[in-house]
């Protein structure tokens, strides 16, 4: 989504906004991604969404044994997005179970382009997500917004000088939005509960413009 501003609001390719990896890996190494938590319980398989409107130009599948070069990314989708400030911006989606786009087809934002999986070098069910400005990796996290957690206090978020999309038009929106009927403004605790209940909190919150204003904000309970 582009805003008033040009600056641009990337969806989260997940219903779920766990990270588990960011721009580094969590044993410091470079990884130029961030992975998306995909599985809970025994349930891995999620619908994956367009980040925004734009046309696929790229899909990949997976020779199912290969886990080098480009087959490493395994079962894959790549849309490219209207140009940011005169560069080509593009979305990478990997390690899918399935896709159900193809190439040159036009896709909204929100689209279901594809099922998240194991595919490729993978260790572990997750979405490995890019975002991709003149053809240079960049740190999604600074393209989204900041209603999501982390799997540990060891995955890397931003950079010095980097943070989550600002929103000030929205963000007074949704103070507006969170006023109860006496003109003030309240701040609401619960938890620590299940991963099921801070799911059911977190969609009401979306759908009440919470997390896109960011008045949403969950961590891990220690123990």
């Amino acid at each position: 989504m582009r805003l008033s501003n040009g600056e641009v609001l990337l969806r989260w390719p997940l219903d779920i906004h766990v990270l588990t990896q960011g721009w580094y890996y969590n044993d410091g190494s470079l990884h130029q991604a961030v992975d998306l938590r995909t599985q809970i319980d025994n349930m891995y398989i999620r619908p994956v969404y367009a980040a925004e409107d734009g046309t696929v130009d790229q899909t990949q599948d997976w020779d199912g044994h290969t886990r080098t070069g480009m087959q490493s990314y395994g079962n894959m989708v790549r849309i490219r997005h209207a140009p940011y400030k005169g560069s080509v911006l593009q979305t990478r989606y990997a390690h899918l179970s399935s896709y159900c786009v193809k190439y040159g087809q036009r896709v909204k934002e929100g689209e279901i382009i594809g099922y998240s999986g194991v595919t490729g070098n993978v260790f572990g069910a997750h979405l490995h997500f890019e975002v991709i400005l003149g053809g240079k990796r960049t740190n999604p996290l600074v393209w989204l917004g900041s209603d999501f957690t982390t799997a540990s206090g060891q995955v890397f978020t931003y950079r010095a000088g980097e943070h989550a999309v600002q929103q000030p038009e929205q963000a007074a929106s949704g103070a507006q939005t969170a006023q109860n009927g006496t003109g003030k403004l309240q701040v609401i605790t619960v938890g620590p509960v299940s991963q099921g209940d801070a799911d059911a909190v977190f969609a009401v919150c979306q759908s009440r413009g919470l997390t896109d204003a960011g008045l949403y904000k969950s961590e891990w309970a220690e123990g």
